[in-house]
């Protein structure tokens, strides 16, 4: 009797199922491109108001089930304005027509950790670099291809060593003594981007002149990502928008979106790319006439070689004049069906160096799945495996006589340092022959790296009026990373420390396992007058990083391991965190989707704070409106406020006083530590309000965009001297504020849309003040060395970036400031017929630089323009004037430019691919600078929030040329 109630639901369902499925009606049509009339492959095609959608195939086409009677499709792609049409009930199919989105105002931008709206409704200032400007040509790193690109960012690399090593600076200075680079989000995950020295400090003693900073030109992270496999790069400058994340935010965020899978049949995609790279700039030095004027610098000594003419020899030209082969390879598959997507690539690269020993080598595989799962459920599976090789030399500071740049000043033109029958003679002027140390010295930096996410999204309601999703992504950040160094005992400046020959191990770690998890319900009433969309989530972050450095001196020549070296020190490091952040918004777009309303806070904990268990808050507000055919060929005008507060956590241990302990000639000791610790830590917390305006004109022939800014950084980290009697030497502590006031723009023309031309002219422009508004403690100076060759001072009421010296024997003063007086860029791409032309110009006005390069020639009487602009120089600075040597770092360079030519399809038919392109493509090719050094991008302390733009010794810069074949089956 229980069975057949049962057994007559069933039924009853089944029909229903039956009757539902019966009132489906098929619709299909084909999506093209209404400036070209070609197909838009990948297009979504959606019913309003219904969970049913397909996807374009490479043909254009698509085929869904709707229900009966008028429906309306919503048709969008990336690249493209979405436009919705209307399907009559006895209607079976439908053609749509696409305009171009020359300006990506439709573009969809992340504004929630599980949110996004379009970019023409965005209520802050965004910046979106899509897939064709950041690849306009092959770059070696990412950070390369970001340069120039986004409007209120400073990108600069550190020096020109192969392997990457760049700074990303957004808005100003945030901090004086705490984390200075913006947090890097890839596919919802958190990556790790630590810059973890080599210890050729071991080797240089850097560190031993009285600056402690690390000095040994480490390489951040973000280098290894392959920059092929990015769809779009979203920059978030403001803490209104980077407020999503919290406490870990307030040098700003990079979301990175790789590619995805594209419902068809398999495409097939292979990049071989062939160049050379070149240095850009030399030095060079003073050439002698005869043996007077070289007995006048360097004694008797000359004698031996100017008999009594001087010969020339270019050291310098011949120790960075390689040009081996580069190769790379690009492959990449992408296909499947409106139920499984994938996207799979491969990349292998090698770049030679411009010095023997040096270039950078990478291997990275990378898998995209996407998967649906019934009706309501998706599930997709990110992986990429990284292999690289960065062999970097050696540069920058030392005191050992190494660098070469601390070489070439006390080396006179007229030695010849090259080897005879494979033997490098000794360098009777200096410590060390740059040429045998870069022909004998190793220093390899070789990682692996695994990063891999899982979402799962979970459309668990829809409605004609509502829609919730709840969405959880878990991810794995891991990589391992091993510095070989190995300095044979038969250098020339090995014996100098009576433990000839040098080996160091350093193998470090960072794990980072991430679980983020969402729910976002939307309501759109019948009547469409508005859409509310609620969000709230939690985001756990736990990472460790483990960093371990074994040295080994006295190794006998032939050796290499450092367990075989008599003398054998190691340090470790492990530094354990925790972070849990939960997360709220709220999103209103009324008004016919004009007017947009944003409101959300985020609540952090960190084990790093001096209170693991405490939240700190994090809130935001913005608000825009936009006025449509406001007047003449004005197509729209938004307005835009925004207000958000983000946080910077405190150093690892800060809150603690470190133990001591070691081992001390065979016995366990302890000494007092030299920093004490602050249990009452906090993060620093940065309040930023910004406001602006985008607006577009005559259907998109051009648009601008302007934001002005004022961010206030308080709770600074500071660390202040204490009384010897405390038995420390400073504290560490909260205290302080830092102003930041600037204003940014962009500008795109597109002049000319034709089928067969097509012409985007962008630029950008970016100009920041910063001030130390409140300061607790005296006045003081931070990094340099010394007063007399130019050091950075934080001083209440002035710049944060200001830099200070003798201005004569007996007074001090300012003397410049590393912040330059403004930014801009200008980029063109030009597609005529089967041709297309790229290119970036990148401009910086000002923002000093600390020549201590030049003061070493100078100051050795070798400089190439030492009669008489050196001699002035140095007695200039004798006489107390430090500025002399504190240089403009203004510079015009072409960052990239690409001439391409796309074969025609019945020539590239006919060889059995589907697409071929050929193009040539070059890399910093041109440089226009006052600045007197190798490159006005250069940073002896790498990453650093105050203490940059200090020349000494670094590597030279270097130029790229690649010819390139793209072809597609």
């Amino acid at each position: 009797m229980v069975q057949r109630p049962l057994f007559v639901s069933l039924a009853l369902s089944f029909a229903v199922g039956l009757g539902a499925a019966a009132q489906q009606r098929s619709i299909t049509g084909k999506v093209v491109s209404a400036t070209t009339a070609a197909p838009v492959a990948g297009a979504s095609v959606s019913v309003v108001g219904t969970p049913i959608g397909a996807i374009t195939n490479d043909r254009g086409e698509f085929s869904l089930s709707a229900p009966p009677g008028t429906v309306t499709l919503l048709v969008r792609s990336v690249g493209y304005r979405s436009r919705q049409v209307p399907v009559a009930a006895d209607a079976s199919s439908a053609a749509v027509s696409l305009e171009q989105d020359v300006f990506n105002l439709e573009a969809v931008v992340v504004t929630g950790q599980a949110t996004a709206v379009e970019q023409r409704n965005l209520a802050n200032a965004v910046t979106t670099i899509p897939s064709e400007q950041l690849n306009r040509a092959p770059v070696q790193t990412l950070e390369g291809a970001l340069q120039g690109k986004i409007p209120g960012a400073l990108v600069q690399m550190n020096s020109g060593a192969p392997g990457g090593g760049a700074q990303i600076n957004l808005r100003g200075v945030t901090t004086i003594n705490g984390g200075v680079d913006p947090l890097i989000v890839v596919d919802g995950l958190i990556i790790a981007n630590d810059a973890i020295q080599s210890n050729m400090d071991a080797i240089t003693a850097a560190s031993a002149g009285g600056n402690p900073r690390p000095q040994d030109n480490a390489v951040n992270r973000i280098a290894d990502l392959n920059p092929d496999d990015i769809q779009s790069v979203e920059v978030l400058k403001g803490a209104s928008a980077a407020a999503i994340y919290g406490g870990q935010a307030a040098n700003g965020v990079v979301i990175i979106t790789t590619r995805r899978g594209r419902p068809g049949a398999p495409r097939f995609s292979v990049t071989q790319r062939f160049g050379t790279f070149d240095v850009q700039n030399h030095l060079g030095s003073r050439a002698f006439r005869d043996s007077v004027a070289a007995d006048s610098v360097f004694g008797a000594k000359s004698q031996n070689y100017c008999k009594p003419l001087c010969p020339v020899f270019d050291n310098e030209g011949v120790l960075y004049g390689e040009h081996p082969l580069s190769v790379e390879t690009d492959a990449n598959v992408t296909g499947g069906t409106e139920q499984t997507s994938y996207y799979i690539s491969g990349l292998v690269k090698k770049d030679g160096g411009i010095a023997p020993g040096t270039g950078y080598q990478k291997q990275a595989v990378r898998a995209n799945l996407d998967q649906l799962v019934g009706s309501r459920f998706k599930v997709s599976v990110n992986l990429n495996a990284i292999h690289s090789l960065a062999q970097r030399g050696i540069s920058n500071n030392d005191n050992t006589g190494t660098s070469p740049f601390l070489v070439f000043p006390s080396t006179p033109s007229f030695i010849d340092l090259r080897a005879v029958n494979g033997v490098y003679p000794a360098n009777v002027f200096s410590t060390s022959n740059p040429l045998q140390t870069f022909a004998e010295l190793k220093n390899n930096e070789d990682l692996w790296r695994i990063l891999g996410t899982s979402t799962m999204n979970v459309d668990a309601v829809t409605t004609s009026t509502q829609h919730v999703r709840f969405t959880v992504t878990a991810g794995l950040d891991f990589f391992s990373q091993r510095n070989d160094i190995l300095s044979p005992a038969d250098l020339q400046f090995e014996p100098q420390d009576g433990q000839p020959g040098t080996a160091v191990l350093g193998k470090s770690s960072d794990l980072r396992l991430n679980l983020v998890g969402s729910a976002v319900h939307t309501y759109s009433p019948v009547s469409n007058a508005f859409q509310a969309t609620t969000s709230a989530g939690f985001q756990y972050e736990n990472r460790d990083l483990n960093l371990t450095n074994i040295v080994g001196r006295t190794l006998a020549l032939g050796l290499q391991n450092v367990n075989q070296a008599a003398s054998i020190t190691s340090i470790q490091s492990e530094q354990p965190v925790k972070n849990l952040g939960l997360y709220a918004q709220e999103e209103v777009l009324a008004a016919n989707q004009r007017l947009l309303l944003t409101g959300g806070i985020r609540a952090d904990r960190s084990s790093v704070n001096s209170d693991p268990s405490k939240y700190y808050f994090y809130p935001k507000a913005a608000a825009s409106y936009r006025f449509v055919q406001s007047a003449g060929s004005v197509d729209e005008v938004k307005l835009r406020a925004a207000w958000g507060q983000t946080g910077n956590p405190p150093l690892f241990a800060n809150r603690f006083t470190l133990d001591s302990t070691a081992a001390i000639g065979g016995q366990v000791g302890q000494l007092r530590a030299f920093r004490l610790g602050d249990t009452t830590i906090t993060p620093e917390r940065n309040t930023e309000i910004e406001a602006g305006f985008d607006a577009t004109f005559g259907n998109q022939f051009a648009t601008l965009g302007v934001t002005v800014y004022q961010k206030t950084v308080s709770d600074l980290l500071l660390e202040q001297s204490v009384a010897p009697s405390t038995g420390y030497q400073t504290r560490i502590f909260n205290g302080g504020k830092l102003r930041n006031r600037g204003i940014e723009a962009a500008l795109g023309v597109s002049p000319v849309r034709r089928p067969d031309v097509t012409w985007v002219v962008r630029s950008t422009f970016y100009l920041n003040r910063s001030e130390i508004t409140e300061l607790p403690v005296p006045a003081f100076n931070t990094g340099g060395f010394g007063l007399s060759l130019g050091a950075f001072r934080i001083e209440k009421g002035k710049s944060a970036t200001q830099i200070v010296g003798l201005t004569s024997k007996t007074t001090q003063g300012v003397v410049g400031d590393a912040n330059p007086n403004f930014q801009m860029s200008l980029s063109s791409d030009l597609d005529y017929k089967r041709f297309s032309l790229g290119f970036l110009w990148d401009w910086k006005q000002g923002g000093d630089i600390v020549n201590l390069t030049q003061l070493l020639y100078d100051a050795a009487g070798n400089s190439a323009d030492q009669a008489p602009d050196g001699n002035n120089r140095i007695s200039s600075w004798s006489g107390g004037h430090t500025s002399v040597y504190v240089q403009d770092g203004s510079y015009l360079k072409l960052r990239e430019v690409t001439l391409a030519y796309n074969l025609p399809p019945d020539l590239s038919q006919h060889f059995g691919m589907r697409t071929a392109r050929l193009s040539v493509s070059g890399r910093n090719l041109l440089r226009f600078t006052p600045y007197k050094g190798l490159d006005p991008e250069v940073s002896n302390f790498a990453n650093q929030a105050i203490v940059r733009n200090i020349d000494v010794a670094p590597f030279p810069p270097s130029r790229s040329f690649f010819f390139s074949i793209d072809v597609g089956f």
